[in-house]
């Protein structure tokens, strides 16, 4: 699963993401809003997941995503 979820932001981010990187808005050019809306939609369809509104504006690392993702995941 994370594996994945890496493969989607390094597409997305146009940049290699890893374990051994720590992306997040705040770290990289090419995450904007409209970016951000790109990365939640991919995830949502690859994991067939939805996330809460008042979750979208927490989520602005490869870490945030990976740990809501999971909780979502084993909440199915």
């Amino acid at each position: 699963m994370k594996q994945k979820v890496y493969e989607i932001l390094s597409k997305i981010l146009k940049t290699k993401v890893d374990d051994t990187t720590s992306v997040s808005m705040q770290n990289s050019q090419e995450w904007s809003s409209i970016v951000h809306i790109d990365i939640i939609m991919s995830l949502e369809e690859e994991f067939d997941i939805l996330f809460a509104e008042n979750d979208l504006a927490s989520l602005t690392s490869q870490e945030s995503i990976i740990a809501k993702v999971e909780e979502l995941a084993k909440a199915q």
